[in-house]
């Protein structure tokens, strides 16, 4: 009789505050939007106006204001100076902010077997360039899909966050894997921490704290407290 192929662990990560200590998108947008022309700030500026009405009537959504900074931040650029700044950007501020700890939860994981999964709301693009450098060995990740749009970037499909990873890693994943443990630091990642075994909380703020003993219950989860690289990141 032939034997089924053994199931095959795995570890899921939330990036922004889970590994890397602060949100990627905002040090990106503070480096690319806030710090550059005036006139970028003004047309972010007027989009969002915009967006607000359509939001007033549930026409527009966190995508869509996330798609507005990122296009503003990128239009009038090609597609390959987008990215080389997107990665300088990855490199000197938010590569840093890895968590000590990583090394080692990552080297017992795949020790016991598990694949490693990184899913995020973050754009593939700049997670690629943060995990090639933090985490060179082999993983599947999983983020907001971006595409070129009227000379500059925006998200394509809907951002990578809440059910929405559920939705994404279902696709992708064989129906036989286990669910074995997830990490997160935000109450958004419910959905993923309840389709897991184990979870791992991850520096959580209060109102996350309370997110997670009301659905997961006080023994429903672990928490931890990471330490990044180089703590005085956090201040810039």
């Amino acid at each position: 009789m032939p034997t089924l192929p053994e199931a095959q662990h795995y570890a899921f990560f939330d990036v922004d505050g889970t590994v890397i200590a602060r949100d990627s998108f905002r040090i990106l947008m503070s480096e690319l939007l806030l710090k550059g022309p005036s006139w970028r700030v003004a047309l972010a500026a007027l989009i969002f106006i915009a967006l607000a009405t359509l939001k007033i009537l549930r026409l527009a959504d966190k995508t869509q204001f996330k798609s507005a900074l990122l296009w503003s931040a990128t239009v009038g650029r090609s597609l390959r100076e987008s990215l080389t700044l997107l990665k300088h950007v990855v490199n000197q501020q938010i590569a840093p902010l890895w968590f000590i700890e990583m090394a080692e939860e990552l080297q017992k994981l795949r020790t016991s077997g598990h694949k490693i999964c990184y899913v995020s709301a973050s754009g593939e693009p700049w997670l690629r360039f943060l995990l090639k450098r933090c985490d060179p060995h082999e993983k599947l990740i999983v983020g907001s899909k971006l595409m070129p749009f009227l000379g500059g970037i925006t998200l394509r499909g809907a951002n990578c966050l809440g059910a929405e990873k559920i939705r994404r890693l279902r696709k992708i994943l064989p129906n036989t894997i286990v669910w074995s443990v997830a990490y997160s630091d935000h109450r958004a990642d419910l959905p993923l921490l309840l389709a897991s075994r184990k979870r791992i909380v991850v520096n959580p703020t209060e109102k996350s704290r309370k997110a997670f003993q009301r659905h997961l219950g006080a023994e429903g989860f672990t928490e931890v407290s990471w330490t990044p690289s180089t703590p005085e990141n956090l201040s810039t």
